[in-house]
């Protein structure tokens, strides 16, 4: 299969010096070719001899010369550009060094956004064997929309090495024989998720090229028969357990056969061609016509489009402008836009009243032929962007023979679509873009009487900025939209500020749009330590904006503006900066999972908003990232966006790509309804990422590990995501959507006292909605996994669970459990009110081990005679009167006490968010009907069973500890063979040790998981004022906060005390959510527990 990919050499600057001072440009490109020769031989391999790399084509700068190219002279590129290639060269990643990696944040089987490596990596020593295996590694990624089938040590969801029996350990990854190799650091037991396994690269056992920490020899991608679907894996996860290769056959370029093993053993050379990068091109065709005569809709075209040219569009683009009718006319050829504003004016002049054409008369083909013959030989490479649309319920649409000739058309000059529909959609047209590789944005008319809002001037002018914040080379030579706020018009004044961070103070302009002079009054700034004063805006060549540039004074600026504007009208308010120096600042970028097509049946699917927060290519973290999402209607719904790395849908912690889904749609139809996306970033949290541990293992997993940050100190930003089109059920009160899906179930066991803990982060209803929760648990186990994972509800259920949470609250059950030496599965899923149940989570095993023998002291023996005792002496009266007036009054002082609580806090009812819940319930294994191995019967202990059935009427019963008992607990760091006795319920009712249990294979969370005393029950019921008591608060364990280390900053570590992380609570206010440590999976001895601190506890270890 020939493959047409750019590939291009980034940072132009750095590489022409590089090539001027040193000659390493040249030497750099015969590397790259090098590389990707040896990428293609190795692919072919891979995929069994169906792909290999065909033609490739190197953009260079423009600015280079031809000695840096070779000597030849370089074509000029035509569709091909830095941004959309599929390979960049780029400087060094922070977090991946010199190495390759995907810009990857789809779900399974999506494509990823590029492939990027730094140049250093062609020019080191490691053998270029290694190097073309990791290419063909994230190009598999990238192409085909799959993940790592590796683990990764101290990964909190994918583990170094899993039990795949009992006591038996192996590495995760795919493999179809034995590897060999040794585990790292020396000694290391593998049950810790500490160890990094490491393959001998001349090994001759055959491994599949799934795993990145295989050995070198090129082999098969797994499939069936070679993937293991137990094996902990970011693959496995998200994939379904499907192989890699099993995936792959659903694309486009295996599905259905296509593409058979060819006879050759080698492939093909790779064709290379270099071209130089050429300048963006946009291009504008307006329908002018009688649809465009009513309200004010050319003349919001005709405006929205001079705002892009005088303000929006950057110094050095090319941008053109024509309109159509029954005909084609062109306004303007492509230009070179100028850097002055007066020469900007003369881009735009446009006729002032659309043509009188009937809307039948329309010809979308003429249309289409005209632009194409007005761009020539500059086609290829080229964005149209078509502003268009038909009345409401109009006839006149395009027939399948007009969508196959413009398709045609535009691929044949390799000119991408973007559909603008404008005041309706035409819906054939959307295929036609679809087809080009562009996108479609729908803006929605809105209109009182005569006039037409200004957010429909707002919504054109947002559309093409998306078009060219997505289709221009470098994004460094774009304005930053620090601000824009769209305010009702009500006759008072209207307050708002923003920030000019450091990376920003050039060509900073606040513009104010209107729809008519009139709509605003007096304007007034505050610049940073200054006063308040009026300014005087300028007028524009735009008929509804007015601006004032402002001082390069960086700081918090604050406005004040007579809003004017009527009650159904507004005013809108936006600022926009530079960079201040050669150094990139933030910038966010906004998609969504129905940008292809822009539509989107939200009965079959939910909508995910992603948003990424960067600084060149270093993510920043901690960021408050919020998705608002405006309906037909106007109203307004606000979701945090998220950067967990809990897969469902966030893949990567702290990769600064923040994503969730979005379920409040209301009432939908078949017609559809539009629907607008903006995201606005903030956060005085906020941090660069400028690198990695580099002791730390591979990367990455869930997380993207230990790194160094610095403080953006406060960050603003706002960046528009366009609109879609969503049908679906009419119905607003049908419950479309099931809970979200657990991916962190984690089992501990007891062997002391025989029961296992386990803990998961709470999913919400409707996916992850926030402030939900689901209505249920559905929890079995089985022997056999394939049992539990094919036929879940016909597995054993564990009648008795803890009660459900709000979404993303750290949540704990404890049952008995009494099969020892033998494997189990257990897994779990959410059930909301309307039945809807969960995908079901990650699979975690275990294994109990039997309890530890009960020691006796033995008789004594031989001749010896025993001791001679002392005598006491006789028990004096007076004495014993003291001694039993002292007893009568403690007695008394507990009946007082006994009392006291049962009045004030029996009653009260339990508050429903009290952290993480704990229940505990004996298991019992019934007989059942297996397709597998039958399970072991476990009998259920008569006095257990009736204990867990009052527990799930009336609840457990808070136990207290008085402050003395707390603070009498040793405050010395936490060391993993430790483990804390948390204290009893009643009488067989109690708390599991929350630390040194074993952590089975389950996917981790990234958090560790101590628990502070508080004040506050951890049941639901009320505590007493007197005692201080265990809980665990709810909180989102997504809270975007990312330390140095790789763990949430601020929460206790995994070496803190209970008492310790409590005490570093913040002043007036309660100490940081915390979490459990992390887990030691070897035995730790075993002994009896007296105390809350605990003795050392004996612990058996199993991981899936």
């Amino acid at each position: 299969m020939a493959e047409r990919d750019a590939i291009s050499e980034g940072v132009c600057r750095e590489a022409f010096f590089g090539c001027v001072q040193r000659g390493s440009a040249v030497n750099g490109k015969r590397s790259v070719e090098a590389l990707i020769t040896n990428a293609s031989s190795y692919l072919y391999t891979t995929t069994n001899r169906r792909a290999y790399f065909g033609d490739v084509t190197v953009v260079v700068p423009n600015s280079w010369p031809r000695s840096c190219t070779g000597g030849a002279t370089p074509g000029q590129a035509t569709t091909q550009s830095y941004l959309t290639s599929d390979v960049r060269v780029s400087s060094a990643h922070p977090v991946y060094g010199a190495a390759p990696w995907t810009h990857q944040a789809g779900l399974c089987g999506q494509p990823g956004a590029f492939v990027q490596f730094a140049a250093d990596y062609v020019t080191d020593d490691e053998p270029s064997e290694d190097r073309a295996r990791v290419l063909v590694h994230e190009w598999a990624k990238y192409r085909w929309g799959v993940f790592e089938e590796a683990g990764y040590a101290e990964d909190p969801l994918y583990l170094s090495f899993y039990q795949h029996s009992a006591g038996q350990w192996a590495p995760t990854g795919c493999a179809d024989a034995t590897v060999a190799g040794t585990v790292t650091p020396p000694g290391c037991e593998p049950s810790s998720n500490k160890c990094t396994f490491v393959p001998l690269t001349n090994s001759s056992d055959s491994t599949g090229e799934s795993s990145l920490h295989l050995p070198v020899q090129a082999q098969p991608f797994c499939d069936s028969d070679s993937h293991d679907r137990a094996a902990p894996t970011k693959h496995n996860l998200l994939c379904g357990e499907r192989s890699v290769w099993e995936v792959m056959q659903s694309h486009d370029d295996f599905r259905g056969g296509i593409n058979p093993p060819r006879i050759e053993s080698s492939p093909p050379p790779v064709d290379f061609s270099v071209v130089k990068a050429a300048p963006d091109r946009f291009f504008f065709l307006l329908e002018s016509s009688a649809t465009m005569r009513q309200q004010e809709r050319w003349d919001f075209v005709s405006s929205s489009i001079r705002k892009f040219v005088n303000w929006d569009a950057p110094t050095g683009i090319q941008v053109g402008i024509g309109h159509f009718g029954s005909s084609y006319t062109t306004d303007r050829n492509l230009t070179t836009v100028p850097d002055l504003l007066m020469g900007r004016g003369e881009l735009a002049n446009l006729p002032p009243i659309a043509d009188d054409v009937m809307e039948d008369n329309k010809s979308w083909r003429a249309a289409v032929d005209g632009a194409l013959q007005s761009l020539g030989d500059r086609a290829p490479g080229s964005t149209l962007i078509w502003v268009t649309g038909n009345q409401q319920n109009s006839r006149n649409q395009p027939s399948d023979a007009d969508i196959d000739y413009m398709t045609a058309r535009l691929q044949e000059n390799r000119v991408r679509l973007v559909m603008v529909f404008y005041p309706n959609e035409t819906p054939g047209l959307s295929r036609v873009a679809t087809a080009t590789g562009g996108d479609v944005i729908l803006v929605e008319d809105s209109w009182l009487g005569d006039q037409t809002s200004i957010s429909v001037f707002h919504a054109l002018a947002d559309a093409y900025v998306h078009a060219l914040d997505k289709y221009i080379s470098d994004k460094r030579r774009l304005m930053v939209r620090v601000e824009d706020q769209q305010f009702v018009g009500n006759g008072q004044k209207v307050r708002g500020r923003f920030l000019i961070d450091t990376t920003l103070g050039v060509n900073t302009t606040l513009t104010v749009l209107y729809n008519t002079r009139s709509e605003i009054g007096h304007v007034k700034l505050r610049r940073p330590g200054g006063e308040l004063r009026s300014v005087y805006m300028y007028p524009d060549t735009t008929n509804h904006l007015q601006y004032i540039r402002i001082d390069p004074v960086q700081g918090e600026w604050e406005y004040v503006i007579d809003n004017l504007a009527p009650s159904h009208s507004s005013i809108v308010v936006q600022v926009m900066s530079s960079p201040s120096s050669s150094e990139d600042t933030v910038r966010t970028e906004v998609w969504t999972s129905a940008d292809a097509t822009g539509t989107l049946n939200a009965t079959a699917a939910p909508l995910i908003v992603y948003a990424s927060v960067m600084q060149g290519s270093a993510p920043v973290i901690n960021a408050q990232v919020e998705a608002v999402v405006t309906g037909p209607d106007g109203r307004e719904a606000t979701i945090q966006l998220l950067d967990n790395g809990l897969a469902v849908p966030d893949i990567l912690y702290g990769d600064g790509i923040y994503s969730r889904y979005f379920t409040e749609f209301g009432a939908l139809s078949d017609a559809g309804q539009l629907f607008t996306v903006r995201v606005e970033v903030g956060g005085a949290r906020a941090r660069v990422v400028t690198g990695r541990d580099p002791a730390a293992g591979p990367c990455c997993g869930s997380t993207v590990g230990p790194i160094t940050s610095v403080p953006m100190f406060d960050l603003r930003r706002t960046a528009s995501g366009g609109s879609l089109l969503v049908t679906g059920d009419a119905d607003p009160t049908a419950d479309r959507y099931p809970p979200n899906r657990v991916t962190d179930l984690r089992a501990e066991t007891n062997a002391d006292e025989q029961t296992i803990a386990f803990s998961w982060s709470a999913p919400g209803n409707d996916f992850d909605k926030p402030e939900t929760r689901v209505a249920h648990y559905e929890v079995r186990f089985s022997e056999s996994r394939n049992q539990l994972r094919d036929h879940f509800s016909e597995c054993p259920t564990v009648s008795e669970w803890s009660q459900p949470e709000p979404a993303g609250t750290p949540s704990l059950a404890v049952i008995d459990f009494h099969a020892v030496n033998t494997m189990f599965f257990f897994a779990i899923r959410g059930v909301d009110e309307a039945g809807n149940a969960a995908e079901l989570s990650n699979i975690v095993s275990l294994v109990m081990p039997p309890p530890p023998p009960t020691s006796t002291t033995p008789a004594p023996t031989g001749g010896t005679a025993a001791p001679v005792q002392p005598t006491p002496a006789a028990f004096d009266n007076q004495l014993l009167l003291i001694v039993l007036l002292c007893v009568a009054g403690v007695m008394m002082l507990i009946i007082l006490m006994a009392l006291y609580y049962f009045l004030c806090h029996r009653r009260r009812k339990p508050d429903p968010g009290t952290g993480a819940k704990q229940h505990i319930t004996t298991v019992t294994v019934p007989p059942m009907e297996s397709r597998e191995p039958t399970p072991v019967k476990i009998a259920y202990d008569l006095e257990k069973e009736e204990h867990g059935r009052s527990l799930s009427s009336e609840g457990p019963t808070p136990v207290m500890w008085t402050a003395s008992n707390i603070l009498n607990t040793s405050e010395r760091p936490y060391t993993p063979s430790e483990s804390r006795n948390y204290g009893h319920y009643s009488a067989n009712l109690h708390l599991g040790s929350a630390a040194g249990r074993a952590r089975y294979n389950s996917y981790q969370t990234p958090y560790v998981e101590d628990m502070t005393y508080d004040g506050r029950s951890l049941v639901s019921t009320q505590p007493s004022d007197s005692f201080l008591s265990l809980t665990s608060d709810p909180r989102q364990r997504n809270n975007n906060t990312l330390s140095e280390g790789g763990e949430p900053a601020g929460w206790p570590s995994d070496k803190d005390s209970l008492v310790a992380a409590q005490q570093r609570g913040r002043p007036g206010g309660r100490a940081p959510p915390p979490t459990l440590p992390k887990p030691r999976l070897d035995e730790a001895p075993h002994g009896s527990r007296a105390s809350i601190a605990g003795d050392r506890k004996r612990r058996n270890v199993t991981q899936v």
